[in-house]
């Protein structure tokens, strides 16, 4: 097929199909340099990949105070990375959750403070003539909450106010839990 009618990209293809022809001597030389590299390795041993040692031992030793630099040194690190004196939990406070539903069967607490209740750390509140209440440590700061009627319903606090955004596309309650200590 003549040149008219063939693309750039078709021409290119036939150009790099074409075997690559190489010196005569080219696999000679390649052959000796990997032949000294091999000689070298072998009258370096290990050591000669690592920087020029001709020899290493290995002791145990060694390895244990290896590890207890490592240690000392991560240990050292975390310790500068945190102000003195300043606690690396905040601390909790008690918190009464109270829903008014004579209603209903179950009554549970989620919010961020104990992972939207996810692997069963929703807190259970207690049924009193239709009054749910339960108290539990919360961080201080602010969170979102919401209470969760018969496993199923999302329902927001009535008695405080609604978050500025919507958790898992419901909506939920804001709670300022303030530090005690301070």
């Amino acid at each position: 097929m003549g040149e008219w009618g063939r693309t750039t990209l078709e021409l290119i293809v036939e150009e790099l199909r074409q075997p690559v022809r190489l010196d005569e001597s080219f696999e000679r030389r390649v052959m000796v340099r990997v032949r000294r590299l091999y000689a070298q390795r072998r009258r370096h041993g290990v050591g000669g990949w690592l920087g020029g040692f001709t020899r290493v031992t290995y002791h145990p030793g060694w390895a244990a105070a290896l590890a207890a630099s490592v240690v000392a040194m991560v240990t050292l690190g975390v310790m500068r990375s945190r102000p003195a004196g300043v606690a690396t939990v905040s601390p909790r406070e008690p918190v009464q959750f109270v829903l008014v539903r004579p209603d209903a069967r179950s009554v549970a607490v989620v919010g961020d403070f104990n992972d939207w209740g996810l692997n069963d750390t929703a807190l259970v509140a207690t049924n009193h003539q239709g009054v749910w209440s339960v108290t539990a440590p919360v961080p201080a700061g602010v969170h979102r909450y919401a209470f969760v009627v018969n496993g199923k319903e999302w329902v927001t606090d009535p008695n405080a106010p609604r978050s500025a955004g919507d958790d898992f596309g419901l909506p939920s309650s804001a709670l300022v839990v303030e530090d005690s200590t301070k």
